[in-house]
């Protein structure tokens, strides 16, 4: 008799935690803003490589990769997307992010900054859950990006002197894990992770006065510049609405 209540018990208890579905699925359309700090790396994806022959250039610590000159820094995503079933979302997504500039770089070089832009597409899968645990929405995400990374720096002693910069073209496989809870019935919030494999498509070295590129796809007997790949990596605190 005993055994029979406690399994009574136990089932009434399991039908309240994974009972029916919720009402308020949250399908339709989504749009999401995601604050965060990460980092792309302390060195630079844009590289000083002479092909063999070639004379050697005046390179700064940087564009050499010898100086390692980039923290972490704040990082915006954003996404627009539709979920048309409850385990499922695909759509549109954007992002911009920062690094900071160490007080290590060598003294010839000032004012170093570095950001990245992305634009691509996602798709997300959501782990159903129900009953007492219906306002949390664990999930995992795929995408594809374009990804441009660029640096710049004056340099004052390494011929020619001014402004230069570093820009990087790459495509960006990002890997997302998160868990948003329902504070309101169309507004979710939580934490989330996101890596980024970025592979490399092209990159320049822009010298002072913007003439004289020189590129990853220049011909290899004037080629000294190397885009490599690189990863990147963040923590955010995800805010999503639904319409």
């Amino acid at each position: 008799m005993r055994s029979g209540r406690l399994l009574s018990f136990a089932t009434a208890v399991i039908a309240v935690i994974i009972g029916p579905a919720p009402a308020h699925a949250g399908l339709g359309l989504e749009v999401v803003l995601r604050p965060g700090y990460g980092s792309a790396g302390d060195t630079s994806p844009v590289r000083y490589e002479a092909s063999p022959g070639n004379p050697n250039m005046q390179a700064s610590a940087i564009w050499k990769g010898t100086a390692k000159p980039y923290g972490g820094g704040f990082v915006l995503d954003g996404a627009v997307g539709y979920r048309p079933y409850s385990f499922v979302s695909l759509g549109l997504t954007g992002g911009w992010r920062t690094s900071t500039a160490s007080s290590s770089i060598p003294n010839e070089l000032t004012g170093v900054s570095r950001s990245g832009l992305q634009v691509g597409f996602y798709g997300r899968g959501y782990l159903p859950v129900t009953g007492l645990l219906s306002d949390f929405d664990p999930w995992a995400s795929v995408g594809v990006n374009y990804v441009y990374d660029k640096q710049t720096y004056n340099q004052s002693t390494t011929a020619p002197t001014g402004l230069v910069s570093l820009t990087h073209h790459g495509v960006g496989i990002p890997l997302s894990l998160g868990i948003d809870y329902r504070i309101l019935p169309l507004l979710a919030v939580g934490p989330s992770f996101q890596y980024e494999i970025v592979t490399a498509e092209g990159a320049c070295m822009i010298p002072p006065g913007s003439e004289g590129h020189q590129c990853s796809d220049a011909d290899s007997s004037m080629r000294v510049t190397a885009a490599k790949n690189y990863q990147v990596w963040s923590i955010g605190l995800e805010l999503r609405l639904f319409l």
